[in-house]
């Protein structure tokens, strides 16, 4: 199984990616990424891509490394109103994706799956009131579902899975040790959330958005039968 990522370079993408890198199944990782990421294993290759708003002009040579892969995790994203980076990238990489898909081969996953790191208060309904972060919720709320509706209309080769984790704990830190003693199941360890991640790559979900609290639970039985 080949496996692309986007967001490797970040915190939580490096987490992800380090669990991916742990799954059989997936034979090849393609980290996309606008900087270098130093001392990748074998399994992985790094892809760097200058702009993720204008895939049209990425070169034919790196398309035709990623455009047979089985499976993406997006996982770029901000806390603020940067549309580019929240909508407009994940998008169009949609876009310019579907139109380089190969023809289906045997013996080969049909779908496309398409994972997007969305967030747990993130909001798709353009009308509700929201007093807390509206603007920036709204908005994530878009991108989660024109990628809904965008497998919904190439349904016979892609299908978009929709993860929403809620504060992330990345590292062993003592202030993350209060966080999740304090806090418990409301936030999702990294190494939880990398778990699962890398499990839904391989074998997805019949959940097309996924909660946080399955997310937590998944991956702490994830993590404690690899102990």
């Amino acid at each position: 199984m080949k496996v692309l990522i986007a967001g490797a370079s970040g915190s939580i993408g490096g987490e992800i990616l380090k669990h991916l890198l742990q799954q059989n199944e997936i034979t090849k990782i393609i980290a996309l990424t606008r900087k270098p990421i130093p001392d990748l294993p074998s399994k992985a290759e790094n892809i760097l891509v200058p702009d993720f708003g204008d895939l049209e002009h990425l070169d034919d040579e790196k398309w035709e490394k990623i455009r047979d892969a089985d499976a993406m995790v997006w996982a770029i994203g901000t806390y603020d109103l940067n549309e580019d980076v929240n909508t407009r990238y994940p998008l169009a990489f949609q876009d310019a994706f579907v139109a380089r898909l190969p023809a289906p081969q045997s013996g080969k996953a049909s779908k496309f799956r398409f994972i997007l790191l969305s967030g747990a208060f993130v909001e798709p309904d353009q009308t509700r009131t929201l007093f807390f972060l509206p603007q920036q919720r709204k908005a994530k709320g878009v991108t989660e579902s024109k990628t809904i509706e965008f497998a919904e209309q190439h349904k016979e080769v892609w299908e978009a899975l929709v993860i929403r984790p809620s504060g992330i704990l990345i590292g062993k830190s003592l202030q993350n040790s209060v966080a999740s003693f304090v806090l418990g199941t409301m936030l999702v360890k990294g190494e939880e959330l990398g778990a699962f991640v890398g499990e839904l790559v391989v074998k997805g979900s019949e959940e097309t958005v996924i909660k946080n609290s399955m997310i937590v639970a998944r991956g702490r039985e994830l993590l404690h039968e690899a102990e």
